[in-house]
Parts: C-alpha cells; sequence; structure tokens
C-alpha cells in the first residue's frame, strides 16, 4: 500500500472574469479558461507494463566472477512475495501515470538486498506505485544476484565469501544497461530522458551510485538518490563540480543506528563535501538498515516525501497546471547527465 499523505498541496485557481462595458466595435473578450490543476495523489492512476528483458540473450559476465553456481540455479520469490533470489535474467517493469498527470520524469528504481536478494516490494513496487500515482514514471529493476542454495540460501555465508564491490559487478552493469534502454524509449514512455533520476537501496544504492559515477557521462542519470548505501569497498575517484566530468545532484539518506552502511555513507558524503559538492543529506534519528517503504514509526519513514521534496526542488515534479515551485534563482540543470550539484 501506499502513504496517503504526500509533501505536496492541494492547488486552486479561480477565473475571474472581468466587467465592464464594451461598444459595439470592441467585441468582449471570451473569459480565460481555468487552469486545470491536478490533485496531489490520485490512488491506481497508473499501468503496469509487462517486463523488458535487459539483454536479448545470456547477460554478459566475466567467466571468472565468483557469484555463480554450476549448474545455474532458478529464480526463486519467497513465500510472502517481498525478496527475490537467484535473479540471473535481469529485467525491468515500467510503472507509469496516466498522460494527464504525467511529469515526463522518470525514476529507475533499484532495490537493495546485499546482491543476495531484491526486496522487491518495500524497495521497488511499492516505490514504484507512490511515484506513478504522483504522475512520475518509475521503472523497477530487477538486476542479477549471487547464486545461492542450502538452508536459508547460505545467506551470510556467501555474503563473507564474496566482497559486495565485487558481487555487485553484474548490478552495476544492468544499473546502466536498464537506464540507456529508459533513455532510448523515451518516447514510447512519454517522458523526458534528460529527466532521468536512479534511487536505490542499500546495494541498489551502490549500483546507482556507480551509475552516477559512470565514465561515459551521457550515460549517467540526470539525478541520483543513493538510501541508506553508497559506493562499497572504496568509492571511486570525484570528479571536481566544475569539470565536464561533474556528478549530478545527489539525495542521501539514511538513520543515524544503521550500524550496518552507516559508516560508508558518511564517508561517501564526506569526500562529496570535500570536493565541493552540496548533496541534500537526510540523518534520521532512528529507522536502522532497509527501513524502504516499511512504517517503522520513526522519521525515516518520511524519506520518500522527502525526496520528492528534493525532486519538485529540481522543477521534475510539475503535473500539467501545476505552478512552477522550484526556488527562485534556480538554474535548469543541464541535461544527459551532466546536472552539477
Amino acid at each position: 500500500m501506499t502513504r496517503a499523505h504526500s509533501t505536496a498541496a492541494f492547488l486552486f485557481v479561480g477565473a475571474i472574469a472581468a466587467s465592464g462595458s464594451f461598444s459595439a466595435q470592441v467585441p468582449a473578450k471570451p473569459p480565460a479558461a481555468q487552469a486545470v490543476v491536478q490533485p496531489a495523489v490520485k490512488a491506481n492512476a497508473y499501468r503496469q507494463l509487462p517486463p523488458v528483458k535487459l539483454y536479448p540473450g545470456p547477460a554478459p559476465l566475466r567467466a571468472d566472477w565468483p557469484g555463480l553456481i554450476n549448474p545455474p540455479l532458478q529464480e526463486v520469490t519467497s513465500s510472502d512475495g517481498e525478496a527475490i533470489y537467484n535473479v540471473r535474467d535481469p529485467s525491468y517493469t515500467a510503472f507509469l501515470p496516466e498522460s494527464a498527470r504525467n511529469t515526463r520524469t522518470a525514476v529507475l528504481v533499484a532495490p537493495g538486498g546485499a546482491f543476495r536478494q531484491l526486496s522487491i516490494n518495500s524497495e521497488g513496487n511499492r516505490v514504484a506505485t507512490w511515484l506513478a500515482e504522483r504522475g512520475v514514471a518509475a521503472f523497477v529493476l530487477k538486476y542479477r544476484l549471487v547464486q545461492q542454495t542450502g538452508p536459508q540460501f547460505s545467506w551470510m555465508a556467501r555474503t563473507k565469501e564474496i566482497p559486495i564491490n565485487v558481487s555487485g559487478e553484474p548490478g552495476v552493469a544492468d544499473t546502466i544497461r536498464a537506464i540507456a534502454m529508459i533513455r532510448e524509449r523515451a518516447a514510447e514512455y512519454a517522458i523526458d530522458p534528460d529527466k532521468l533520476v536512479a534511487i536505490g537501496f542499500s546495494a541498489g544504492a551502490h549500483a546507482v551510485a556507480h551509475a552516477a559515477m559512470n565514465a561515459d557521462v551521457k550515460a549517467r542519470p540526470n539525478y541520483v538518490a543513493p538510501i541508506y548505501g553508497g559506493p562499497f569497498g572504496g568509492i571511486p575517484p570525484i570528479p571536481a563540480p566544475d569539470s565536464a566530468e561533474k556528478l549530478p545532484p545527489m539525495f542521501l539518506a539514511m538513520a543515524q543506528d544503521d550500524t550496518l552502511v552507516g559508516g560508508e555513507v558518511r564517508e561517501f558524503y564526506a569526500q562529496l563535501f570535500a570536493k565541493g559538492y552540496r548533496p541534500e543529506l537526510h540523518l534520521y534519528m532512528s529507522g536502522s538498515h532497509g527501513f524502504g517503504m516499511n512504517v517503522t514509526g520513526n522519521t525515516s519513514d518520511l524519506f520518500i516525501d522527502q525526496c520528492f521534496a528534493w525532486m519538485q526542488a529540481q522543477g521534475l515534479t510539475r503535473k500539467p497546471g501545476d505552478p512552477d515551485l522550484r526556488p527562485r534563482g534556480r538554474a535548469t540543470p543541464p541535461p544527459s547527465g551532466r546536472g552539477g550539484q
């Protein structure tokens, strides 16, 4: 289920009829058309498309990648439908808003799960439906995972076997591939290819952070939101914010009692700040790791509203009839992944 509340307020515009007398030679002007203003949220105002495979054949993978098991295992979904394991045929699923409410912004959603599972609902489908009901096209990514077998898929054992930056190599490649495919099909999805946001959770945050640092600047997302995560296993060199390789605008969020990745997220922010970037950062008092769209009773429950407010400040959330609510003096970011902070 999605949240009932939203940071966007209802806006009402009335038409004022001008009074006065007119001569026969000067016909009266027709009344001004009333602006069409859509409510901020409209439940189920979207359509979900069938999954789109990222590769026409087997996904490319280096032969010595240690996350494989022979013979390969089949993809499995948990009994409650909340998690997916053993993904080896990556895809994305589009959630498209109705045309009258379309902001033309796209968000790629990368769920987390330590590259051993995908938290497909709390960090995937529920994020996508929340966005689509507010006029934002969302694309839930199902990227490749480390293969697992045995009791409870030997989750902890496999985590210790392979460093997370190594286990995440296929997931990063799938994220970059999905960004390219969504841009290529922008007309089909009725989106602006220069208004593409990538939001990722935990392991998904690692994937979108690396996509934001892609060596091919034009292939990066235009905006990126790593949630309780970032580039694990070492932060790549950060380009200067006044260079052609500057990173896109960022939104970071985590709970301060997150003992799993708190140090890495703080270090990522510190390096960005030291380099001259000013990413938006939300440090919640509590919420632990993996809060996602779950209601926990902590202020971390508001992360999606605050991420949406950040998108609003970038001019990404305007539906037909909405006023421009960007802060005054805000320059329009350059297109094709070249947005600065």
